[in-house]
């Protein structure tokens, strides 16, 4: 998945690659960073990933 926005782009590659490949998998329709951010803490929480993973 690629974004024209480069804080969305910086945002997802600092997912875990699990919670990437979900996101990108789901084939969803991702316009806006705060859609991106809801849904990626979403699924790094719904996987087990704990805040300090975030860095």
């Amino acid at each position: 998945m690629k974004f024209d926005d480069p804080n969305m782009e910086n945002y997802f590659r600092s997912l875990p690659l699990e919670v990437q490949a979900f996101i990108q998998n789901s084939g969803a329709d991702i316009s806006t960073p705060g859609e991106l951010m809801l849904i990626g803490e979403h699924f790094r929480n719904s996987f087990g990933y704990a805040e300090q993973d975030q860095k």
